[in-house]
């Protein structure tokens, strides 16, 4: 009988707190429906313009699980998206040394996303797997620089590419790794291992532009990227624009697309009005981005190319997706071209676009000053604090830009960047107790 004894170990009382935390909120999550939206149905249906990780993860529970398959889903996220808090939570200790009322408060800013208005457990979409997967991504990428622990370089390279196929938000973020570790080891760059550990970093992103492709190669029929980033990207150019910048654009079709899109948006109203501060002309802009693009701007290009002729020799799959790739080509001519002839209305709508994200401008501010700060401490004289400090700003920054220029910034895309910014404050107050002011 002893071979079927049960040895139990004995949990310390933080222990048995987290995993009450987490049992909690494993159990909000459960008891609560499934949440769909109109993003679940265009990955239930494996749209052209999804990526592929969130396809192939719901393509995989369907199968499976049949029409149960969304209580299924709930589950593996609330597990998933707990172990990554979990990972990151006891990682980020160690390594920020954190007292017992900052790891509460730490543990409270990374559960939130499991409660309304984000529930990421319960909405079918990619911030079920997002979430986990970039504070899994976050914490490897730390441990390597700061620990040393380069063993654990294949963990973060196939983390990383698990997490930009499903959320390319952070396909750059690889780069700030390799930017702070280039700084870390800037006199010591010649040496083979340094070159080699900034070639892995920054190489991954090829290696996930190639998966992309590939997939919708096998898919769609065409070795090209996701058809998205561009047609939301030209919404606010398009947005501010006039119907004569349709001069500019060199492309028939896409002349002819672009005017079509700006004597609908006419008609509906979705266009900025003369008299609108920046403010009102962002309000607006925010409101009403899924009219601009998805109701508008995607649905003319999808028509006009709809009615054109497409070669006898294309499968379905080619006829049906190209009208998707064409679009997105003709957004990506329209984002470059109307950003230079409106740069100065774009460029204060990208700034409010922001400021929106952070809430306040002083807070905006803030990571912009520590961003440059810590970025010529580190280069004149190299610290873990400093590093550490341009490394959080770099993130929380290149994730509120990235979005800022291709779509609003709702809380939806931003949550990512809450404990980061906790952490930011939290390394500041620690210089400042240092006596080292910025």
């Amino acid at each position: 009988m002893n071979k079927f004894k049960i040895n139990f170990i004995k949990l310390n009382p933080k222990t048995s707190i987290l995993l009450l935390v987490y049992l909690i909120v494993f159990l909000f999550c459960t008891f609560n429906e499934p949440l769909y939206s109109p993003d679940t149905y265009s990955y239930l249906r494996a749209m052209p313009y999804r990526q592929m990780g969130y396809v192939i993860f719901l393509k995989v529970f369907t199968t499976l699980f049949g029409s149960f398959y969304d209580v299924i889903v709930v589950i593996f996220h609330a597990v998933f998206s707990l172990f990554g808090v979990h990972y990151f939570f006891i990682r980020i200790s160690k390594v920020f040394k954190l007292s017992n009322l900052q790891r509460s408060l730490l543990l409270i800013i990374l559960i939130y996303p499991f409660f309304p208005p984000l529930s990421i457990a319960n909405n079918l979409c990619s911030e079920g797997l997002g979430y986990g997967l970039y504070l899994m991504f976050i914490a490897m990428g730390i441990d390597i620089l700061f620990n040393k622990k380069y063993q654990n370089l294949k963990y973060y390279l196939i983390v990383y590419l698990a997490l930009v196929s499903v959320r390319s938000q952070f396909i750059f973020s690889t780069l700030i790794f390799a930017g702070t570790y280039f700084l870390m080891y800037r006199k010591e760059l010649l040496q083979k291992k340094h070159i080699l550990n900034i070639l892995v970093f920054v190489g991954i992103i090829l290696v996930a532009s190639i998966t992309e492709r590939t997939y919708h190669k096998i898919k769609d029929g065409f070795f090209k990227p996701t058809p998205l980033g561009y047609t939301s990207a030209a919404t606010a150019p398009i947005y501010l624009s006039d119907k004569a910048d349709y001069k500019l654009i060199e492309n028939e079709d896409y002349r002819e697309i672009f005017k079509i899109s700006y004597d609908s948006l006419i008609k509906k109203d979705l266009l900025i009005k003369p008299e609108y501060t920046t403010k009102e002309a962002y309000k607006f802009f925010h409101d009403n981005l899924p009219k601009i693009c998805n109701q508008t701007v995607r649905e003319v290009g999808k028509a006009y190319y709809s009615i054109k002729p497409t070669p006898k020799e294309w499968s379905d799959s080619q006829a049906n997706s190209y009208i998707f790739f064409e679009t997105e080509a003709a957004c990506k001519e329209y984002t470059k071209v109307l950003i230079l002839n409106n740069l100065k209305e774009w460029s204060k709508l990208f700034y409010a676009n922001i400021t929106y994200g952070f809430k306040y401008q002083l807070l905006l501010w803030f990571v912009v000053l520590m961003f440059f700060f810590s970025l010529i401490k580190t280069f004149l004289n190299y610290e873990k604090e400093y590093s550490i400090i341009f490394l959080l700003s770099s993130l929380i920054l290149s994730n509120a830009m990235f979005v800022a220029f291709a779509v609003h910034s709702i809380q939806r895309y931003l949550f990512y960047n809450y404990a980061l910014i906790f952490l930011l404050f939290l390394s500041t107050y620690n210089l400042l107790r240092r006596g080292q002011k910025p």
